[in-house]
């Protein structure tokens, strides 16, 4: 064996195992003794998981945080983007690119979705940049890039060209913000234009929706709609949902109901959404996250994603999904043993299949991608946050830590 990882635990069972990675796959899982590799690792009751997933984020604003938003808005977040952004260059894009993906990396993650502002000023600029920052990074860091129309396309025409141009430049899927529009009529207009680019070019969809406070939104319904007109099931991811959680139930049930029809994926990013939602609300302040717990009891695949980093959209992040899923727990008050292992599951193999990553997970035979965290069951790894002690890619070892702590002897075990 290349590498044996002993005395872990498995992430699905908690049952202890040995694992042994041969030629860049898991070549044996027991519960008995194994012979060490050539590289042999003490897991010391670590537990052995697939690597996190970032279902949804924005690389190329990723620690701009120069200029302070002072309102603590959605509205004045942009604002200020739309200045920066201008200024921005691919040596810059890049390095904190690399940025992003080693503190992405020590915390278990190696997998990630990028929204890249597509429209009719800076065209194709931008994604120039992140499909260079994507190149830097491809040995050790999954990224899949979204063309994403920020503007609109109804009230920003302009940008239906460069969308197009995007994907044959290699953006990997179709995005869109339909409630960027004035209007749901022109939110429906601005879906069809992304299922027509969708299905020529043969990608998946994957939009910011809702992301109100303000309960006239409700374009997840369209997209639900189109996206079972269309038999695109499966392929379509709507991230964010805010106005879901100032819906009626009346509306919540509906929706949700035609959510699970059409097998959309929803990308909670609770964190970004608690900080921004609800800025104009007196007491109660609406959280502005989408209705997680709804949504898990009705079988719908939930994800998370980090959405923001230090930047004028969230001053805060750390590049850690244990971090994401401790907010969605709390926020959407998920408690039950099942719910957190659900809680659990949604930046892991919920991630997978909103990413559509093939051969993900700890089995004999798939790609050794795995990592070690030092915690006894989802309820651990949530509540602490701790040190991932391994990550693998692909059979290689990127990164090790072990942190030792050292109490003073007045201090009881």
């Amino acid at each position: 064996m290349d590498i044996t990882i002993h005395n872990a635990i498995l992430d699905k069972t908690l049952n202890p195992v040995n694992i042994g990675i041969r030629g860049g796959k898991i070549a044996v899982i027991s519960e008995g003794e194994i012979p060490p590799g050539a590289r042999s690792i003490d897991a010391g009751g670590a537990m052995a998981s697939p690597p996190f997933i970032d279902s949804h984020f924005h690389l190329e604003n990723a620690y701009l945080d120069q200029v302070p938003n002072l309102s603590g808005t959605l509205d004045e977040a942009i604002d200020i983007y739309a200045e920066i952004k201008q200024k921005l260059d691919t040596p810059d894009i890049v390095r904190r690119t690399i940025r992003v993906a080693r503190e992405a990396i020590a915390n278990g993650t190696l997998w990630m979705r990028s929204h890249v502002d597509i429209d009719h000023i800076g065209k194709l600029r931008l994604l120039e940049s992140v499909l260079a920052a994507r190149e830097a990074v491809k040995g050790y860091f999954d990224v899949q890039v979204i063309a994403f129309p920020q503007m609109g396309l109804a009230r920003n025409p302009e940008a239906i060209e460069y969308m197009w141009a995007a994907l044959e430049s290699g953006a990997d899927v179709v995005g869109g913000m339909p409630h960027s529009e004035k209007d749901m009529d022109d939110a429906a207009k601005q879906i069809e234009i992304v299922f027509e680019i969708a299905k020529k070019y043969n990608r998946d969809i994957d939009m910011h929706v809702d992301e109100t406070d303000d309960p006239y939104w409700h374009s997840l319904e369209l997209l639900a709609e189109k996206t079972i007109d269309e038999g695109y099931q499966g392929r379509v991811s709507a991230g964010h949902c805010c106005a879901m959680g100032s819906w009626d139930d009346t509306l919540a049930e509906r929706v949700i109901e035609k959510v699970k029809k059409a097998d959309l994926n929803i990308i909670g990013n609770i964190p970004i959404n608690l900080y921004l939602e609800g800025r104009h609300d007196s007491h109660p302040f609406r959280r502005g996250i989408p209705r997680l717990r709804d949504l898990v009891e009705a079988g719908v695949n939930v994800a998370l994603g980090q959405d923001d980093v230090r930047n004028m959209f969230y001053p805060f992040g750390k590049l850690d999904m244990l971090e994401v899923a401790n907010f969605a727990a709390h926020a959407a008050q998920l408690s039950t043993p099942s719910q957190i292992q659900a809680t659990f599951d949604m930046p892991r193999y919920n991630a997978a299949r909103t990413l559509r990553i093939q051969d993900y997970g700890i089995r004999e035979g798939l790609p050794a991608n795995l990592i070690l965290i030092d915690a006894q069951s989802p309820t651990d790894a949530i509540r602490r946050q701790p040190e991932r002690r391994l990550v693998i890619r692909q059979g290689e070892i990127l990164l090790e830590s072990k942190r030792q702590l050292t109490y003073s002897s007045i201090i009881p075990a």
